[in-house]
């Protein structure tokens, strides 16, 4: 099995699980949105997730996994169902392990630490101003707030081709 059938293998069952665990609660796509967004919120993070996005990745048309699914899995935690069937089916990217609520840099295997992703994006946001003054201050921030949130898993996924 090649890295790309097995990436494609852990989407579907990503989307699988999440179908599942929407359904144990009754959720539709729009609800599981608004509660990932709830749940980022109570970690200070801003997350613009929509019902689209969700129909998306479980109709299958996404190829990658999406950066605000850590968000899904903590409603899903902070929501929980007393069902026996819900505790079987764990999340197939087990990010239980990672504290979200906590805040922490992130360790790249090179012994590189990055600051957290608010500092991140602040440090980011400095970078982006003074270039391009055509380019709206909003653009920058949504830039910002894009790369602080990928760079940290671009970095670790660099590592691996080396």
């Amino acid at each position: 099995m090649t890295v790309r059938d097995r990436r494609i293998q852990k989407i579907d069952e990503l989307r699988l699980w999440i179908r599942f665990q929407r359904t144990l609660r009754g959720w539709t796509a729009r609800q599981l949105a608004e509660e990932a967004i709830k749940s980022a919120k109570r970690r200070n993070i801003e997350l613009h997730l929509r019902q689209q996005s969700v129909s998306f990745l479980e109709g299958g048309k996404m190829k990658s996994i999406p950066s605000w699914i850590e968000y899904v899995e903590q409603a899903f935690e902070d929501n929980k169902v007393d069902s026996k069937l819900g505790e079987k089916f764990e999340s197939p990217l087990n990010l239980k392990s990672e504290k979200i609520s906590e805040v922490q840099t992130k360790t790249c295997p090179n012994k590189l630490k990055l600051p957290d992703e608010i500092s991140l994006k602040k440090l980011l946001l400095a970078l982006l101003a003074p270039v391009e003054d055509n380019i709206p201050w909003e653009s920058k921030r949504n830039i910002a707030n894009i790369l602080a949130q990928r760079l940290p898993k671009g970095l670790e996924q660099i590592s691996l081709f080396q």
